[in-house]
């Protein structure tokens, strides 16, 4: 008779059957752990529904921490499709493993307690206070759009506010942090995402999953592999300029005149975030289609895509009166979200540490969760502002916690924190904006230098 008892994997047994996975070799399988439970994920990686790129950031290692803060208890069944055997315990080498373990205890008291669970009062309001800042802008446009340029101004603005705000919400709604029914909240997300603000549902959780799996980390965090636009840390400028090619006329002049200045063209570069991002969202429905494969989904992102500009452009040709205030309106809608964005953005993780590969697999999930965050102290309006974006170590600890309880929950993750002597970054908007200017000044300094080498 057959045994039914599970293989158990040695620790150096996995080591060797997910070293050709590590070393990129094309048709090696890949396995995961999860709660000591080891999951060949080869078939699965193209299915996943957060995208492949944040499952092949964990290939070969233990992923239970990370698994557990993206994913619903029913998850659980998807993996056991997966499931190969489980690992032989072994103590955790792991850096502040004791600090984990009191993370994930917090983290399961606080789910007994209901601070996963949203106020949907909250979030109606935010949804309609945030379709009254459109409706208002539009209000602007049909009335005094075709005879005042300062009404043109005014309702461009509070399109770019509308879109700052859309974007907070579609974050919150990604997250899963409102319905329970996680497909109710794609729907929010297609809506307030694709229609409302014309970013990508599908985009924009391939991305923004990778970076919560990998926060940071050098090669595999998106949201800090903006080169040869802005270069976060040495180590990425030394791999750009290595990597140059000397018949590259765009990289060469971004290489000499651009990224050992960057300080200087920051802020300009802010103002065409959101046109650069809305552009990248509409080439990946073109070319990738719905994340999690689906022709229903991937239609209704495009047809939502397609109507979001459809409706801005039919707005700004019959509402306004003349070609150059059309141009204004454009511009200011578009430069005002980019500032409203990606100065928040740039908040979150930018000039705080940069992590290499090797030493994140050394390292405790919420560790480099937490050391990789800059919470921003401000008052209600700044919340508000920053969509609770300003509590970012929390949020990256508990990604689906609802943003009405972060702060709740603020001198909890910190007590956590300073008991262990894990540092807890939090500064002002100010003070933190200084950070990342201090930091892309650094990293142009030695630009500049390999500027000079290579050319």
């Amino acid at each position: 008779m057959a045994s039914t008892e599970a293989y158990v994997y040695t620790r150096q047994e996995f080591a060797v059957i997910t070293q050709d996975a590590k070393d990129g070799k094309p048709d090696a399988r890949k396995y995961i752990i999860i709660d000591n439970k080891v999951y060949d994920v080869t078939e699965f990686v193209e299915d996943h529904p957060g995208g492949a790129d944040v499952l092949l950031t964990h290939v070969g290692k233990d992923a239970s921490d990370v698994f557990h803060a993206m994913h619903p208890e029913s998850a659980y069944e998807t993996l056991a499709n997966c499931y190969t055997g489980d690992i032989e315990p072994a103590p955790s080498q792991l850096q502040n493993s004791d600090f984990a373990t009191e993370m994930r205890e917090l983290r399961d008291k606080l789910e007994s307690q209901g601070y996963f669970n949203s106020n949907q009062l909250f979030y109606l309001y935010k949804v309609v206070s945030t379709l009254a800042i459109c409706a208002t802008a539009f209000v602007m446009l049909y009335l005094w759009g075709k005879t005042s340029t300062l009404a043109v101004v005014g309702a461009g603005f509070l399109v770019g506010l509308f879109w700052q705000q859309c974007g907070w919400l579609a974050h919150d709604f990604g997250h899963h942090q409102c319905f329970k029914d996680r497909s109710l909240n794609d729907i929010a997300v297609v809506f307030l995402g694709d229609f409302c603000q014309g970013f990508s549902l599908s985009w924009w959780k391939n991305k923004h999953n990778t970076h919560h799996a990998s926060t940071n980390v050098s090669g595999h965090d998106p949201d800090i592999d903006t080169a040869p636009v802005l270069l976060w840390d040495e180590v990425a400028s030394a791999n750009y300029y290595g990597s140059l090619q000397g018949d590259d006329a765009f990289s060469r002049f971004m290489a000499e005149n651009v990224l050992p200045y960057q300080t200087r063209y920051f802020f300009f570069v802010l103002a065409f975030a959101r046109f650069s991002w809305a552009i990248q969202s509409v080439l990946y429905m073109l070319n990738e289609g719905a994340l999690n494969k689906s022709k229903k989904l991937c239609f209704f992102e495009r047809a939502c895509l397609f109507a979001h500009w459809f409706i801005f452009t039919a707005a700004t040709i019959f509402w306004i009166g003349s070609i150059k205030n059309m141009f204004l309106f454009f511009l200011m809608s578009q430069t005002t979200t980019g500032y409203l964005l990606a100065l928040v953005f740039a908040l979150n993780h930018n000039g705080m540490p940069v992590i290499t590969q090797e030493k994140a697999e050394t390292m405790e999930f919420y560790e480099i969760q937490v050391i990789t965050g800059r919470d921003v102290a401000l008052g209600p309006l700044g919340d508000w502002f920053m969509g609770g974006l300003n509590y970012q170590i929390e949020h990256h600890v508990f990604p689906s916690m609802p943003r009405h309880n972060l702060k709740k929950v603020r001198p909890m993750v910190k007590s956590i924190c300073d008991k262990y002597n894990i540092h807890y970054h939090d500064t002002s908007f100010i003070k933190g904006t200084i950070e990342v200017l201090e930091t892309l000044d650094i990293v142009q300094k030695l630009s500049l230098r390999l500027s000079k080498k290579s050319f």
